[in-house]
């Protein structure tokens, strides 16, 4: 049986993805019935879109098809969502999101437990040393474009 870091490794796999295209370290990963059924990145840089997050990119074409009555689907990602990923999962159904880490954005974590989703914090580390790599690494793309 696959395991939340089993899972998390999908959407760390697509963060890193987004660096080697140019892009910011974020990704996710959607999972319904133990199958990955999505995946994002983001992409705010490869696509001059400011909107253009690993969350949203990862729900959209999800979204495109009728939720099962009783979503169960669990989103991954690998850094805390900001106040519009959480949003944007909220209104699409998602009632659980493990998050890969939190120490760099704390995200909109509280916000969304207090909408009654389950939100599981890791503290990863691979998903950590990507972010810290990141930041040391090109800090005026994380100054530009994120949120914390």
């Amino acid at each position: 049986m696959k395991t939340d870091r089993d899972f998390l490794l999908v959407a760390l796999e697509q963060a890193r993805l987004g660096v080697a295209e140019g892009g910011m370290p974020f990704g996710s990963a959607l999972v319904d019935g133990g199958v990955v059924v999505a995946k994002g990145r983001n992409r705010q840089l490869q696509d001059g879109e400011y909107f253009s997050h690993a969350e949203t990119n990862c729900l959209a074409p999800y979204l495109k098809r009728p939720l099962p009555a009783g979503n169960q689907a669990v989103l991954y990602a690998t850094e805390a969502p900001c106040p519009m990923c959480a949003g944007a999962a909220l209104i699409s159904g998602i009632r659980k999101i493990v998050v890969g880490e939190n120490q760099h954005y704390a995200g909109a974590v509280d916000w969304l437990r207090q909408e009654g989703v389950d939100v599981t914090i890791l503290n990863d580390q691979d998903c950590i040393d990507l972010v810290s790599d990141f930041k040391a690494t090109f800090p005026e793309k994380w100054e530009t474009f994120s949120a914390g």
